[in-house]
C-alpha cells in the first residue's frame, strides 16, 4: 500500500465568525499519486480548512487523520525544481511546476499549497 498525495492550491480567506480556522478557497487541485518526495517540504500545520466535494464537510485532516500541512508557493516551486535535477524524472512534476509558476504572487497575497494524503 502506497501513500498518495493530492496538492491543493488555495487562497486563504478571513475567519468567518467565531471559527477557529480560516476558510480556504480551492483554486486548483493536482493529483501527484505516489510521489513520495514531499516528505520534508510540508512541515507547518495549516490554519485553514477546505470544503469536501459535497460543499458542506470541512476538511482539516487527510485520509490518515494527519492535519493538513502547508507550504508557500515559492518554496514548493524551489523544491520541485531541485527534484527535477536530483531525482529521477516523474511525469507529474513538470505540469505542477508550470501551474505554480503561472500565478502572479503579487496578486495572490494569501495563496498557499496544502498537502493531502490519501
Amino acid at each position: 500500500m502506497g501513500y498518495d498525495s493530492r496538492i491543493y492550491i488555495v487562497d486563504k480567506k478571513d475567519k468567518m465568525g467565531k471559527e477557529e480556522k480560516r476558510y480556504a478557497e480551492v483554486v486548483a487541485v493536482f493529483n501527484m499519486c505516489k510521489f513520495d518526495a514531499f516528505g520534508g517540504i510540508f512541515k507547518t500545520e495549516t490554519d485553514c480548512y477546505i470544503y469536501a466535494d459535497d460543499g458542506n464537510t470541512q476538511i482539516m485532516t487527510d485520509c490518515y487523520g494527519e492535519p493538513l500541512k502547508e507550504s508557500s508557493v515559492s518554496d514548493v516551486i524551489t523544491y520541485l525544481e531541485e527534484c527535477q535535477v536530483e531525482r529521477e524524472h516523474y511525469r507529474r512534476v513538470a505540469p505542477l511546476l508550470g501551474l505554480l509558476k503561472s500565478f502572479n504572487l503579487a496578486e495572490w497575497k494569501d495563496l498557499v499549497v496544502l498537502h493531502y494524503g490519501y
